[in-house]
């Protein structure tokens, strides 16, 4: 916690607010991590490049790195914009840092993170709109005495918003140089090479390649960042920031001068930069009089791991403070999932469809708290990276490198094990998955859910089972009952999955329903409610046993225990009695028509 020259901080953390000069004017409480503005800036190479999950604070790093940075083009040398915006804060206690950094160069800062465009046209709209605004911050350049009449010339038009946004060849000329022009505009009128910061590298690549327009978009974005980073002599510092690596779009191919922090980086000295650290939450709870609601806290958003430091995301503590502030009751508020809410990457719900056997059951491993291993590929390329052929090794680098996923043991080589960092995510996890098996993104999954129950009704053992066998290989169970609970109950939620998904083919669907001399596991009706369906659930670990077998004692269960009495009324005409045995993702079913 900080102090800015007024007054104490008197505002909350205000989730989504990502510019330094806004929470300094503001008084909004502020986690001073200006410390690490000396590693960022001075202690690398000439370009870096800075990867982590989204939510983290990257953008307001960058924004605290620009008015540490850029210096008063009006009045050269005139800090005093620094000093009052710093004062108070760890940086200011470096002297000899300050004085050779602060207000000293100028800085080209902008965000690529809204270049969300539907289609290529659209995305270069978007950056085209970016550059030209970009460019206004700088337009008293055409009017400098030290500029040629060319270079002028060249500035001049980023500043004409139709052009540049119009998606012409000129305009992507124009565009892909547009970093080079400003850069060297700064740099011949202020006598000082400029610091070139771009937040979320990577956005564009990324929506490109789930949208379908990555070639045109990667030769772009590449072109525009190559010549900016790799062949510009005019800049004297390049920081980046986003998610992944792009490594083959052409970026960073042969950038010698590159330095890289990622998630997967060991004993960083930036690693707690980006996000907060325990004795941070901790502090930012006592502050408001919520120290009581740390625990929670950290249950829910504690849990990430970076160059061996426990992180907290900051968007999630910032987005619990303020509704714990704003809540009239706020012991009865419990933690909810904020960062999942603010993601615009379902990318568990797009990947379902593609699920292998060993996805499947990695995912079950997950949500029952455990690890898996995956081999990571710090160097994946976005245009692999379309949903309808992605790898499973890919799948599970992007959740490493999302924050869906973090470090829990690292390996050997490239073979690691990654976890959930916590209880949010979990909660992400299970929202997706059960919202793919709810069948509300996958009429396929639906269709399979209907094709099952016309078995059932039809008391087709053969193909209940197939059918079964054929949809276990990639069902994922969205409770934690692998280790804590009767393995039946892993089986009904799968087989509850499957039932939801059919929607109204079925009627008076019901599980662990009390009837005849105890509790069916599950019974509902045909949609004209003329038949009916109960089922019994075995399970054994026994490889050696007969699943078959165990599928009939579960059908004489049904009639001995008579479950399906209650289902005998009304316009019910004929009821299926339905046993299944499981046994890992095998299984066998009986059925047996039973006529009231």
């Amino acid at each position: 916690m900080t102090e800015n020259k007024q007054n104490r901080p008197r505002l909350v953390p205000l989730p989504g607010e990502e510019d330094f000069e806004t929470l300094r004017e503001q008084g909004i409480y502020y986690v001073d991590k200006t410390q690490y503005l000396k590693p960022l800036f001075s202690g690398r190479a000439g370009r870096f490049l800075l990867l982590r999950p989204r939510r983290f604070g990257k953008t307001l790093t960058m924004s605290t790195l620009r008015c540490f940075l850029e210096m008063d083009y009006r009045h050269p040398g005139d800090t005093s914009r620094q000093q009052e915006l710093f004062r108070g804060l760890k940086v200011m206690e470096d002297r000899e840092f300050c004085e050779q950094h602060m207000g000293r160069y100028p800085v080209v800062s902008l965000s690529l993170k809204d270049t969300d465009g539907i289609n290529f046209r659209n995305a270069c709209y978007l950056l085209g709109d970016i550059i030209w605004r970009l460019a206004l911050r700088f337009s008293w350049l055409k009017d400098s005495r030290t500029l040629r009449s060319e270079e002028k010339q060249a500035f001049s038009r980023l500043l004409d918003k139709d052009v540049l946004c119009s998606g012409t060849d000129d305009a992507i000329d124009t565009l892909q140089s547009s970093l080079v022009t400003i850069c060297s505009a700064l740099f011949q009128n202020c006598g000082r090479k400029p610091v070139l910061l771009i937040d979320e590298y990577d956005v564009p690549l990324q929506k490109a390649s789930m949208k379908g327009y990555y070639e045109p978009m990667s030769g772009l974005i590449g072109a525009m960042l190559s010549k900016a980073l790799k062949t510009n002599a005019d800049i004297s510092k390049g920081i980046l920031t986003g998610c992944l690596r792009a490594t083959k779009e052409g970026i960073f191919t042969g950038l010698n001068n590159l330095s890289i922090d990622t998630v997967l980086t060991r004993r960083s000295s930036i690693c707690t930069a980006i996000g907060f650290t325990p004795a941070e939450v901790r502090a930012m709870f006592d502050y408001y009089g919520l120290g009581r609601f740390y625990e929670k806290a950290r249950a829910w958003y504690d849990g990430y791991s970076i160059g061996g430091q426990d992180l907290f995301c900051p968007w999630d503590v910032m987005s619990y403070v303020e509704a714990l502030c704003d809540d009239a009751d706020p012991d009865t508020l419990d933690p909810e999932s904020y960062w999942n809410n603010s993601s615009n990457t379902p990318v568990i719900r797009e990947h379902m469809p593609h699920l292998t056997s060993d996805d499947a059951e990695r995912m079950e491993v997950l949500l029952a708290g455990g690890n898996i291993e995956a081999e990571v590929d710090e160097g994946m390329s976005y245009g692999t990276l379309s949903m309808n052929n992605l790898s499973s090794s890919q799948f599970w680098n992007i959740l490493l490198y999302t924050g869906y996923l973090t470090l829990a043991k690292r390996g050997s080589g490239r073979t690691h094990e990654l976890r959930i960092p916590n209880e949010e995510v979990r909660s992400c996890f299970r929202y997706n998955i059960s919202d793919y098996y709810k069948g509300t993104d996958s009429g396929e999954y639906a269709a399979l859910a209907r094709k099952l129950i016309d078995q059932i009704l039809a008391g087709d053992s053969d193909n209940v089972t197939e059918s079964l066998q054929d949809l276990l290989e990639v069902f994922v169970s969205v409770r934690d009952s692998a280790t804590r609970a009767p393995h039946e109950n892993f089986y009904q939620g799968f087989l509850s999955g499957l039932f939801a998904a059919a929607g109204d083919s079925i009627r008076d669907y019901k599980s662990q329903a009390e009837t005849g001399c105890g509790y069916a596991d599950i019974t509902f009706k045909s949609r004209s409610k003329a038949e009916a369906v109960v089922i019994e659930i075995k399970y054994t670990s026994d490889q050696g046993a007969d699943l078959s077998d165990l599928a009939d004692r579960a059908v004489a269960q049904i009639e001995e225990k008579k479950y399906a009495k209650a289902l005998c009324r009304g316009k019910t005409r004929r009821v299926v009695e339905c046993g299944i045995a499981f046994r890992g993702r095998e299984c066998e079913a009986a059925c047996k028509e039973l006529i009231p």
